[in-house]
C-alpha cells in the first residue's frame, strides 16, 4: 500500500471531513487514556507495614508489589495491541501523510513547522491532513460520507 498517492481534492470533497475526523478522534482517545493510566500506575511503598507481614496468613498470597507490576504489565499489553492496529495502518500511509497524522495525534506539531520540513504550503499540508485521515477512516470504516 506504500506508495499510493493522495486522496485527491474531489474523493476528499466525497466526505464530510468534519464527521470523520471526528470518529477519529474518538478512535484515538483511548489509546491516551490507556497511556496516561500506564504512566499513573504508582509502586506501592516498599516499607514494611504491618498489614503486609499479615498478608502472608492470607489466602491471596501476592504481594502489593506483585499486584502492581501485574497491573503495569496488563496495562501495557493493551497500550501496546491498540498502538499495533495505529501503527500497522499509518505504516501503509505516504511518509509526508504519515508525518502529519502523526502531528495531528501522537506528536502535536503546527502546519507551519510540517510545512517548513516538507518544504510545501500550508495549504498542501491541510490537505495531505485530510487525505490521510480519511484513510486511516476508511481503514477502520470510520469514514462519514457527505449527506449520511
Amino acid at each position: 500500500m506504500i506508495g499510493f498517492k493522495r486522496l485527491s481534492d474531489e474523493v476528499i470533497s466525497k466526505y464530510n471531513y468534519r464527521e470523520t475526523k471526528k470518529n477519529v478522534d474518538q478512535f484515538m482517545e483511548p489509546l491516551y487514556e490507556l497511556i496516561f493510566k500506564y504512566n499513573s500506575i504508582s509502586p506501592p511503598r516498599i516499607s514494611m507495614v504491618i498489614s503486609d507481614v499479615n498478608i502472608q496468613h492470607t489466602i491471596n498470597a501476592s504481594s502489593q508489589v506483585e499486584k502492581y507490576v501485574i497491573k503495569k504489565i496488563d496495562t501495557e499489553t493493551e497500550v501496546k495491541k491498540y498502538y499495533s492496529v495505529i501503527e500497522d495502518i499509518i505504516s501503509k500511509l505516504r511518509p509526508d501523510e504519515q508525518m502529519c497524522f502523526k502531528a495531528e495525534y501522537l506528536d502535536p506539531m503546527d502546519e507551519e513547522t510540517i510545512a517548513d520540513k516538507l518544504s510545501i504550503s500550508v495549504w498542501t499540508v491541510v490537505q495531505i491532513r485530510k487525505s490521510c485521515i480519511i484513510k486511516f477512516a476508511l481503514a477502520l470504516d470510520l469514514a462519514v460520507l457527505k449527506g449520511e
